[in-house]
């Protein structure tokens, strides 16, 4: 006769090689049988298993879970997976039901949130003002100094004291649908005891993005650039005394969807370009209406999402451009009609690399049959590369074929390149070195200019609103056309007012 004792010391035994392992049990009749473990940081609760059948006995190994894999204290609210069985938090009254039953202390049932590292605040960060969901970085600046050329002529070259007035306005919305961002800045420089040498100067772009529907926006652009023609300029009638004003704005207005990955856009572009009156040395002045023209385009982009830092694309684009006056000064007839294509790649790497890079071709057709058919390279790229948190480089190029009055000259194919350094020697000090080539090729004709600005930048912040600035910048240019090259340095020092 087997003795009762001997299937309890059997049991005993079973139970003494297994201490991680507890019996599956229900906690009441509502509730779902649950297998539980018991590990080094505590009992865990796994996930009930209705459909199946309760074993007597459950083989933690699987699973491989210790103090070091869960962290000490309670589990995060998630869940782990393992080839038997999903592990999460129960119900908290079944949870401490279970932990009664196997007497061991229940753990809180809230986590304390993990503390965040604080973010360093920069005491010398321009504050700005918001304006409802609009927040508005606006500055100003006063800067004396001096230009050794102000005329940028290449014979009686003679320098004077400069004055620089600047105002700068920047916007960025804080919406949760919906884009506003802009730039504006406007400057002029007047040089005392000189006439007709002041000039200004200004550059802005604002632009507006609607959420329409999930996936369609409406994009729309306001800009503006204003700047003057030097002297020397063979677009100029001989002997020009002043810098005549030219003025070009526009805008843009496109519907953009994205299919998923694939984004397809349709924009529509107004341009208008603008001459101011030439003064000849005997005083009279000579009108440039003739070169006032206005462009009209449309534009095809499509583009596809290889990740979130990669954007290819391929652009399409019709023009015509209509001048004011058919016939310009010289008898030329410079209505003209283009079509273009580029492709490109759109980068976005946060705190590393960020901007846009094309390149293409432009074919234009103008009305004067005198003037040649001009193909031309188009494109333009602007990147941002953080190097490191204190060194940031800023690229810039374009290529664009341009309009001109030179005689049996179709157009002008300009290409600019530029590359900007900023170094932060320490937080409220920061040099900035800048280097930009710019070449002018007049087709059919033997004209070419080549332009070099090199400029260093030391920016002091005293305070949140003001700053102290000083500057040097030399300008050359090189040109094939008589009494058209120049050199000028210009030295300024200033005080930079924000907000």
């Amino acid at each position: 006769m087997i003795s009762i004792a001997q299937p309890m010391i059997a049991a005993g035994v079973v139970f003494a090689g297994l201490p991680a392992v507890a019996r599956a049990q229900a906690v009441d009749a509502n509730d779902a049988p649950f297998q539980l473990l018991r590990g080094s940081s505590g009992p865990l609760v796994l996930t009930p298993q209705p459909s199946e059948k309760i074993a007597p006995f459950f083989d933690p190994s699987p699973m491989l879970m210790n103090s070091r894999d869960l962290g000490a204290g309670p589990l995060p609210a998630s869940s782990f997976t393992n080839t038997q069985s999903r592990v999460t938090l129960v119900n908290p009254a079944v949870r401490d039901r279970v932990y009664a039953d196997l007497s061991a202390p229940a753990p809180s049932s809230s986590t304390e949130p993990r503390r965040r590292r604080p973010q360093p605040v920069d005491p010398y960060e321009q504050l700005g003002l918001t304006l409802g969901g609009l927040k508005l970085l606006p500055a100003i600046e006063a800067d004396v100094g001096y230009d050794s050329n102000p005329r940028r002529t290449d014979t009686g070259v003679k320098g004077s004291t400069m004055l620089r007035t600047m105002a700068e306005l920047k916007l960025q919305s804080d919406w949760q649908r919906h884009s506003l961002t802009g730039s504006l800045r406007g400057s002029y420089d007047a040089f005392p005891g000189m006439t007709d040498v002041n000039r200004p100067a200004g550059e802005g772009r604002v632009n507006l993005r609607l959420d329409v529907l999930r996936g369609t926006q409406i994009e729309s652009e306001g800009r503006y650039i204003v700047t003057t023609q030097q002297p020397g300029n063979p677009n100029l009638p001989n002997g020009v005394v002043n810098q005549p004003i030219t003025a070009s704005f526009g805008g843009t207005l496109g519907l953009v969807h994205a299919f998923n990955r694939l984004s397809v856009g349709v924009y529509g572009d107004i341009d208008r370009s603008t001459y101011g009156n030439a003064k000849l040395a005997d005083g009279t002045s000579v009108s440039q209406d003739d070169r006032n023209y206005t462009q009209y385009a449309v534009r095809l982009r499509t583009g596809y999402e290889l990740s979130a830092y990669l954007t290819p694309f391929i652009e399409g684009r019709l023009d015509k451009r209509r001048y004011d006056e058919h016939f310009d000064s010289s008898g030329y007839a410079r209505n003209s009609n283009g079509v273009g294509m580029r492709v490109g790649t759109a980068f976005n790497l946060p705190g590393s690399l960020t901007g846009e890079i094309a390149a293409g071709l432009e074919h234009r057709v103008y009305d004067d049959p005198r003037l040649a058919d001009l193909n031309g390279p188009i494109g333009e790229a602007s990147l941002v590369w953080t190097a490191t948190p204190l060194t940031k480089l800023r690229l810039r190029a374009s290529s664009t074929i341009g309009e001109t009055t030179v005689v049996g000259s179709s157009g002008v194919v300009v290409m600019q390149a530029g590359a900007e350094v900023e170094h932060a020697l320490r937080r409220n000090l920061t040099v900035t070195g800048a280097l930009a080539f710019s070449n002018n090729n007049y087709q059919d004709v033997y004209l070419k200019e080549h332009g070099i600005t090199g400029s260093v930048r030391l920016d002091w912040k005293m305070t949140r609103t003001l700053a102290f600035r000083a500057s040097f910048t030399h300008e050359r240019l090189d040109s094939t056309s008589a009494n058209s090259d120049y050199t000028a340095n210009i030295f300024l020092v200033g005080l930079r007012l924000q907000r």
